[in-house]
C-alpha cells in the first residue's frame, strides 16, 4: 500500500471533524473507512482514535454546562469493561455476525425514534442506560463502532440538542483514551503512528469548530434527525461487505 499523502490525511480528517462537530458522533463513521483505503488498518484505527479523542473533547468544551453526568457514569460504568471482552469474542465470533447484529439494532432504534421524535420513549436510566452500555462496550471491542447504542439511548431520552451531545461528547471523550490507551498497550500504537495521530489533530479540530458552529443553529428536530442519518449511513456501511 502506498504511503499517503499529507493532504488526503488533512481532507479525511477534516470531514470526520466537521461530522463530528455537528452530531457530537460519527468521527469514525468518516474516517476509519477512508483511512483504510490509504494506509494499513492498525494504523488507521491509531488515527481515528486521537482524532476521535480530539474532537470528542473540543464537542465537550462546547456543551460542558450541560452534560448530564449521571446518565454518562451510567453508560461507562458497564461499556468500559465490554470493551475488554468485545475484544477477546472478536476472536471467537464471525465478523459477520456481529455488524450484523449492530446494524439491525441501530436500524430498529431508528423507527422507534422516528415513531416517537418528540418523546421520552425512555424515562429513566435502569434498565436501558446500563444496556446501551453494555452494548456500547461490547460492539466498540468486536467492531470499534459502539457508538450507535449510546447514540439511540441518548436520542430515547427525549433531552435538548445540547444534553443529547453532552453525553454523547463525554462518553467519547472516555472511550476513546481508553481505547488509544488498549492500542498503546498492545502495541498497536507505535512512536511513528502517534505522531502521526498527533498531526491529524489539527484539521481534526478544525472540522469539529466549524461542525459545532453548524450544530448551534440547528434547532432540537433538526439534530434529531440528522443524527438519525448518520446512524442509518453506519448500519448500512456495516451491512456492507
Amino acid at each position: 500500500m502506498s504511503v499517503p499523502s499529507i493532504w488526503s490525511i488533512v481532507l479525511i480528517s477534516l470531514a470526520a471533524g466537521l461530522v463530528s462537530g455537528v452530531a457530537g458522533f460519527g468521527y469514525g463513521l468518516v474516517a476509519l473507512g477512508a483511512f483504510a483505503l490509504v494506509m494499513p488498518i492498525d494504523q488507521a484505527t491509531v488515527l481515528v482514535s486521537a482524532g476521535a479523542l480530539g474532537a470528542a473533547g473540543l464537542n465537550l468544551w462546547t456543551v460542558r454546562r450541560q452534560v448530564p453526568w449521571r446518565e454518562t457514569l451510567v453508560v461507562l460504568a458497564p461499556s468500559l469493561p465490554m470493551i475488554i471482552l468485545g475484544v477477546y469474542l472478536l476472536t471467537v465470533l464471525e465478523e459477520g455476525v456481529l455488524r450484523a447484529g449492530v446494524a439491525l439494532i441501530t436500524l430498529a432504534g431508528c423507527v422507534v425514534t422516528i415513531w416517537c421524535p418528540k418523546t421520552a420513549y425512555v424515562r429513566h436510566p435502569f434498565p436501558w442506560g446500563y444496556l446501551a452500555g453494555l452494548l456500547g462496550g461490547l460492539f466498540g471491542g468486536t467492531l470499534g463502532t459502539g457508538g450507535p447504542p449510546i447514540v439511540l439511548y441518548a436520542l430515547l431520552r427525549g433531552w435538548d440538542k445540547s444534553q443529547t451531545k453532552g453525553l454523547l461528547a463525554a462518553y467519547f471523550v472516555v472511550g476513546s483514551a481508553w481505547r488509544l490507551a488498549l492500542l498503546v498497550g498492545q502495541g498497536v500504537a507505535t512512536a511513528d503512528t502517534l505522531r502521526l495521530g498527533l498531526m491529524v489533530l489539527v484539521p481534526s479540530l478544525a472540522g469539529t469548530y466549524l461542525g459545532t458552529a453548524i450544530f448551534s443553529r440547528m434547532s432540537t428536530q433538526v439534530f434529531r434527525y440528522t443524527t438519525m442519518a448518520l446512524l442509518m449511513a453506519l448500519s448500512a456501511r456495516l451491512l456492507l461487505p
